[in-house]
C-alpha cells in the first residue's frame, strides 16, 4: 500500500496542489479581450487560466509548468519476461524573464523538477542496451534544471551557469525526438552503474556559452560535472580529476528560409577523469570521446504550413561513433526516420513517424553479452501521436527490438506502449 501511494496518488496529490486554482475562467478572448465560454478540451492548460491569473502572471516574466507523463509497456513476446508496466512522470517547472519582473536585461531563471514513478520495463522484461522509454529511470525526485541566464549583444551571446542535464541542448534532432525509445533521445550508452554522464535522468553543475555568428549558424559549448548521481543526492557536487568533466560542443546551421527548411548539427564529446572499462575486469582507463552528426531536413510541406504550425514530411539521421572503444559500452550508432506532421484531414497536429536505429556495442562491452552476433542491436518503432486538446496527447507507439542486448541469447522483443501526456 505504501508503494502505490508514494507512485500513483502522492505525485496526483502534487498536480493538485500545484494547479489550485482548477476550478478556472476558460480560455481565449474576442475581439473585445473578454474571456470566452470554450470548451474545456480547447483550454491551453487543463487548469485553465486561474481566474484570469495565469495570464496576468505571465505578463510579469512569470511561467509555471507542470505535466504529467503516464505510460503503460507490455512486452508481448521475445525479451526476457511478457509482462507489462506503468511508468510516470511528473515534471514541475518555473521559468522568470528576469527583464520582465525586475528589470534585469537579457536576463532569466530556470528550474525544473520531475518525479518519476512505477517500474523500469526495460531490465524487467526486455534486456536491451536502450530503455524502451525515454522517461524510464529509478524512480525518485530529482532536479533536472536550476540555472541562471544571461544574453548578450542582442542575444547573440548566451552564457549559462547552474545545474542542467546535457541531452537538454546538445545531440537533439527535432524529429527523433518525436519517437519514445530513449535511443532516439540522449545517444551515448550508459552502462547502468551507480553514476553516469549528466544527462536525463540527472543533472550536475556546469557552464554553458551560445555564440551566433552569423545568420543560421549557432556554436555551443559547455563544461559540467563528468559523473551524476542519480539517487535521491540531488545536490551531489564532486568535482575533482577521478569523475573528471564532460566536455560539449556543437556547431549548428539551419537554412529555415529555404523551400524546404533543415538544419544540420555536427558535435564531439570529450570526458576526463577514470572510467572503468566495460568488460567486468574491473581494469579503469582516462578519458573518452563521442562524435556525432545530425540531420533533419523537411521533405514537402503542405500549403499553409508555418514554423508554429508545421505540416508536412521530415526526415532526420544521427550518426555517431565513440572513442576508445577501452573507455565506451557504445562502438556506433545509425539512426534515421520520418515523421509526418498533419497527414490527416483535420488532424492537423496529430503526428505519425517510424525509425529504425542500429547500435554497435564496443568491443569491450560486447565481450560480456552470451550467445552470438555479440554487440550489436536493432529497434525499430512506429508511433501515432494524437494530439486530442492543447493539453493532452496520446501516443500509442510499437517497437521491435533485434538482438536485444545486442546478442541471440535474448529472443527478439515485440513491445507496445501507450503514452498520455497533460499539461495542467
Amino acid at each position: 500500500m505504501r508503494y502505490w501511494f508514494r507512485s500513483y496518488f502522492l505525485p496526483m496529490t502534487i498536480l493538485c496542489a500545484w494547479g489550485f486554482p482548477t476550478q478556472a475562467r476558460p480560455q481565449g478572448t474576442d475581439d473585445t479581450g473578454q474571456t470566452q465560454n470554450l470548451p474545456w478540451l480547447e483550454w491551453n492548460n487543463a487548469t485553465g487560466d486561474w481566474w484570469r491569473n495565469r495570464p496576468l502572471i505571465s505578463d510579469h516574466g512569470v511561467d509555471f509548468t507542470a505535466t504529467y507523463t503516464a505510460q503503460v509497456w507490455g512486452n508481448v513476446a521475445g525479451g526476457l519476461e511478457q509482462n507489462a508496466a506503468y511508468l510516470g512522470l511528473l515534471q514541475l517547472g518555473l521559468g522568470i524573464d528576469l527583464e520582465q519582473a525586475i528589470g534585469w536585461k537579457g536576463g532569466s531563471f530556470n528550474t525544473t523538477w520531475t518525479w518519476l514513478s512505477g517500474d523500469q520495463p526495460t531490465p524487467l522484461f526486455v534486456g536491451s542496451d536502450f530503455a524502451i522509454s525515454g522517461n524510464e529511470a529509478a524512480a525518485g525526485f530529482r532536479c533536472l534544471d536550476l540555472w541562471l541566464q544571461q544574453k548578450f549583444f542582442g542575444e547573440k551571446l548566451t552564457l549559462r551557469a547552474g545545474m542542467f542535464n546535457a541531452d537538454r541542448d546538445f545531440t537533439i534532432s527535432a524529429y527523433s525526438s518525436f519517437f519514445l525509445n530513449s535511443a532516439f533521445g540522449w545517444p551515448v550508452l550508459y552502462d547502468g552503474r551507480t553514476a553516469g554522464p549528466p544527462a536525463y535522468p540527472a543533472a550536475a553543475p556546469g557552464l554553458y556559452a551560445a555564440w551566433k555568428p552569423a545568420e543560421g549558424w549557432i556554436v555551443q559549448s559547455a563544461v559540467m560535472q563528468g559523473i551524476a548521481y542519480p539517487g535521491d543526492a540531488n545536490f551531489y557536487w564532486h568535482l575533482d580529476r577521478v569523475d573528471g568533466f564532460i566536455f560539449l560542443n556543437e556547431v549548428i546551421y539551419s537554412w529555415p528560409k529555404a523551400r524546404l527548411p533543415g538544419t544540420a548539427k555536427l558535435g564531439a564529446i570529450f570526458q576526463s577523469g577514470y572510467q572503468n572499462v566495460p568488460d567486468n575486469s574491473g581494469r579503469q582507463t582516462w578519458g573518452s570521446g563521442f562524435y556525432y552528426g545530425i540531420v533533419d531536413q523537411a521533405l514537402y510541406e503542405e500549403p499553409g504550413s508555418t514554423a508554429d504550425s508545421p505540416q508536412g514530411l521530415g526526415w532526420f539521421t544521427r550518426n555517431g561513433f565513440a572513442a576508445p572503444s577501452d573507455s565506451n559500452p557504445l562502438g556506433f550508432l545509425v539512426q534515421t526516420g520520418l515523421v509526418y506532421s498533419g497527414l490527416f484531414p483535420g488532424r492537423d497536429s496529430d503526428s505519425v513517424g517510424i525509425a529504425f536505429g542500429w547500435n554497435q556495442e564496443s568491443p569491450y562491452e560486447a565481450s560480456t553479452a552470451a550467445g552470438s552476433n555479440r554487440g550489436l542491436e536493432m529497434v525499430f518503432e512506429a508511433s501515432y501521436q494524437w494530439q486530442i486538446s492543447p493539453w493532452v496527447a496520446v501516443q500509442p507507439d510499437l517497437q521491435y527490438i533485434v538482438q536485444p542486448g545486442g546478442s541471440t541469447a535474448i529472443p527478439n522483443a515485440l513491445v507496445l506502449g501507450l503514452s498520455v501526456s497533460v499539461d495542467f
